[in-house]
């Protein structure tokens, strides 16, 4: 191998560039380990991309959008800051949900006392219970983030959902939740709580945003409920300086001043196998360094997802017949998305709505009431495309005007994620996207032109992305999944991606995941997180690293204090 190239071994090989990979590699390589990551592409961060696929300087933020990397320990250990990372947000008011009437539910990011206020202009009841449930989570949503987003899973399905589960607990918050709270989906939970129609429709689509699917029951059912306190706790309606990429480059310059090593246009081809365990690498013959064979000393981390690490890199020949049968029945049918992204010409206005629309974050829209969010369910369901469209994934306004650098002078940028199936068997497969792509994007602006027209008028160019696009972008984002498969009913907790693999642990030797693990892989940095912690202790290299210490949300509160922003973890 020549000096610049890769050697021949390292003790940990990550497979796959994407932000859960790089957080996994920073953390082993500044433990001590000597770690390698090849990515296929020319640039790291997969679905963590910003490019200009319109004209010069309009900074387009392709997949991620909303970035929860403040909640994320590794923000803290990782000293994101230090290498580049600046989180931005546009207004005080993270998210609303718009209605037709010119009526909005909104939820603010860091003040409980007015997320209060406002739900008491819609209905009083229902701002008591967020009361209710905020003065008893706050105090302990670290605790509670830790256990659920940067630990090892340690429940399954039937465990999550039974009596004894986390519903169990909210009875003695909430007196009036049904005894069979543990049976219910979102959607039934969600209306067993509040009163409101509106303040319903508005936490249902923000749980799809989550990932909570609203017809699962279980934790998705609960996300639900508490998301308004998550919100404000949380920080959660962020861009970058730059655009989302900054998350990317942040993790790579990190990893690069740590010793480790970042090989670019370098896809893997297979796993070096010696019986049952994964002992390396072969570079793709299509690799910058053509079929080298690497060899991992210790451990080898996927960042692919289920069904090319499986699939791809081991080969279905070589699988034991019930990992092979848990492989198959693993689903990607959660979390497809439709993008439009829009350049304007001045910035949005919501006209005849509460004036504080206009500088808010993120918005859904399209679900006037709980009957869409069924209708919701049967489209994705039956592989239905949604007509008209049910934007629920979180549109974004904030981009530019939280970050003037995202678009030339005298320009501003916003997109919609309108959820929709993959497979379109009623249009003629999944390949019939290509031909749809434009129309579809068509009714989801004469939709939003419902809600705003202005907005609409200042439109100078639009692209759009369906699910295929992001598939063919991301081979390891199969069908176009955003969060890394399903997350709900059969596989959620340690059924990810397939009972009994134990992921991070996979039933093959030296071999661990990333990616297809609980949590899913968003910007919250948990799926490498927990890859990191689990891979660090079974080599015994977590013991003694005294950096790696940050709590979940430590960083964002800190962000907020140094800007004059104190969370208060009570409302009087």
């Amino acid at each position: 191998m020549s000096h610049s190239g890769p050697d021949r071994a390292y003790d940990v090989i990550v497979v796959g560039g994407g932000i859960n990979g790089l957080t996994t590699a920073c953390y082993l390589q500044k433990s001590g380990l000597s770690v390698a990551c090849f990515e296929r592409k020319l640039e790291a961060g997969a679905g963590c991309c910003t490019e200009e696929v319109l004209h010069p300087g309009v900074k387009v933020n392709l997949c991620a959008c909303n970035l929860v990397t403040l909640w994320s320990p590794a923000y803290g250990d990782l000293e994101l800051e230090k290498y580049g990372l600046e989180m931005l947000t546009s207004s005080e008011w993270g998210m609303f949900h718009p209605f037709l009437d010119r009526t909005a539910v909104m939820f603010h990011s860091w003040d409980p006392r007015k997320q209060y206020e406002h739900w008491k202009t819609i209905d009083a009841h229902d701002a008591e219970v967020f009361k209710t449930l905020y003065n008893a989570l706050a105090p302990g949503m670290s605790d509670a983030l830790q256990q659920m987003l940067y630990s090892q899973a340690t429940k399954g399905p039937e465990e999550a959902e039974g009596p004894e589960g986390t519903a169990a607990m909210f009875r003695h918050i909430l007196p009036d939740l049904p005894e069979n709270a543990h049976e219910l989906t979102g959607i039934e939970l969600v209306e067993a709580v509040y009163r409101n129609d509106k303040i319903r429709t508005a936490l249902l689509t923000n749980g799809v945003m989550m990932g909570a699917l609203p017809w699962n029951r279980g934790e998705d059912a609960i996300l639900s409920v508490i998301f308004p306190v998550i919100q404000i706790l949380n920080s959660a309606t962020w861009t970058a300086r730059g655009g989302s990429h900054a998350v990317t480059h942040a993790l790579c310059s990190c990893f690069a001043a740590h010793g480790g090593r970042l090989f670019t246009g370098c896809p893997v081809d297979s796993f070096v196998m010696e019986g049952d365990e994964v002992q390396g690498v072969v570079l793709s013959k299509h690799a910058v360094y053509p079929e080298a064979e690497i060899h991992a000393r210790r451990a080898v981390v996927s960042n692919l997802s289920c069904h090319p690490t499986f699939l791809g890199l081991i080969g279905e020949e070589k699988l034991p017949d019930p990992v092979k049968e848990g492989v198959h029945a693993y689903r990607y049918d959660e979390g497809m998305m439709f993008t439009n992204y829009w350049v304007l010409d001045r910035p949005p206005r919501w006209e005849g709505y509460p004036p504080e629309l206009d500088r808010a974050y993120g918005f859904n829209f399209g679900l006037e009431s709980v009957d869409d969010i069924r209708r919701m369910e049967r489209n994705l369901a039956n592989d239905e495309l949604p007509s008209p469209p049910l934007v629920a994934g979180l549109s974004v306004q904030g981009f530019s005007l939280a970050d003037p650098t995202q678009a030339p002078e005298g320009q501003y940028t916003a997109m919609s994620w309108a959820c929709v199936p993959y497979e379109l068997p009623a249009h003629g497969g999944p390949e019939k996207w290509d031909e749809i792509r434009e129309s579809y994007g068509d009714e989801v602006d004469r939709l939003l032109a419902r809600y705003n027209p202005g907005m609409m008028d200042s439109v100078v160019a639009r692209y759009c992305n369906s699910p295929l696009d992001y598939y063919r972008k991301n081979p390891s984002q199969t069908f176009g999944a955003t969060r890394s498969g399903s997350a709900g009913g059969r596989w959620y907790g340690t059924a990810r991606p397939f009972p009994g693999c134990g992921a991070p642990r996979t039933p093959f030797g030296k071999l661990y995941l990333s990616n297809s693990i609980w949590p899913v892989g968003t910007s919250t940095l948990g799926a490498g997180y927990v890859a990191a912690t689990e891979v660090a202790k079974d080599l015994g290299v977590r013991e003694g690293q005294d950096w790696w210490r940050h709590r979940p949300l430590e960083a964002g509160i800190e962000v907020l204090r140094r800007r004059g922003i104190e969370i208060e973890l009570g409302i009087a």
